[in-house]
């Protein structure tokens, strides 16, 4: 029997350089999962594709969802774009349908990892699809979210349909809107319209006639009368409203 006498700096000099391939490999392994992972995510701000140009002749959109984004969008939408909101789809230009579900975020350290995520899709009368959004919101300690991430969704769309007119604190400058004049003459939807007020004249002065007046100042008043009857002493001036009595040619009575 053989035996082999191992010096200890030998051996733990070997036991290093396994520890270290073992790490190495390790680490290799790890880089390549997080290749292969961000090759299948979307780069952020990879740019798509351009927008429908149809999407700059719309006007007015019809909201549809039945959730809180919807709900907040219908609100939000003509301040802070240069759309007008429809009350039905057959009196818009087109359709922009909200959906929304409530997930829970990847944030490890975050206190508060319940989020909205809302997604958005504009189509015109035929059913074409012309734009698409979705964006996601962290919850409050009193809404979900869904407000923000509406909210956002609105701004995106104003950006990519008309990106010259600015968006300030206030709310999109309507002025720089395409047809800004036109949009200012329709009617605001579930507000009746006013008629025009036509001009009516002055109201004339009452006509009156008083005792003592000549057969002159009563003909410049009431004009001539339908029916004259004279009567030798008195002489009677019947309107259709009155009868005027004259005696020695001065109102004397009238009834």
């Amino acid at each position: 029997m053989k035996i082999y006498f191992v010096d200890s700096r030998t051996a733990r000099a070997n036991s290093d350089l396994v520890m270290v391939a073992k790490l190495s490999c390790s680490r290799f392994l790890v880089t390549l999962l997080l290749l292969a992972g961000i090759a299948s995510v979307p780069a952020f701000g990879r740019k798509k594709g351009a927008i429908d140009p149809r999407v700059r002749e719309v006007r007015s959109i019809f909201i549809k969802g039945n959730n809180e984004a919807a709900v907040r969008a219908r609100d939000d939408l003509g301040k802070w774009t240069c759309f007008r909101l429809a009350k039905n789809a057959s009196a818009a230009d087109a359709t922009l349908e909200f959906s929304q579900q409530q997930s829970v975020s990847g944030a490890v350290f975050s206190s508060n990892r319940e989020r909205s995520i809302v997604s958005a899709e504009l189509a015109g009368k035929d059913g074409d699809v012309l734009w698409s959004h979705s964006t996601t919101a962290d919850a409050g300690f009193i809404n979900t979210g869904a407000g923000s991430a509406s909210r956002s969704i609105l701004f995106r769309l104003q950006k990519d349909a008309f990106p010259e007119v600015k968006v300030g604190f206030r709310g999109a400058d309507k002025s720089g809107c395409p047809g800004a004049s036109e949009l200012d003459n329709l009617p605001v939807p579930g507000v009746a319209s006013q008629p025009e007020r036509v001009p009516q004249p002055p109201a004339s002065a009452p006509r009156e006639i008083k005792l003592g007046m000549t057969i002159a100042d009563v003909e410049k008043i009431l004009g001539l009368p339908a029916t004259k009857v004279d009567l030798a002493e008195k002489l009677l001036y019947k309107y259709k409203d009155m009868t005027v009595e004259f005696r020695d040619g001065k109102v004397a009575d009238v009834r």
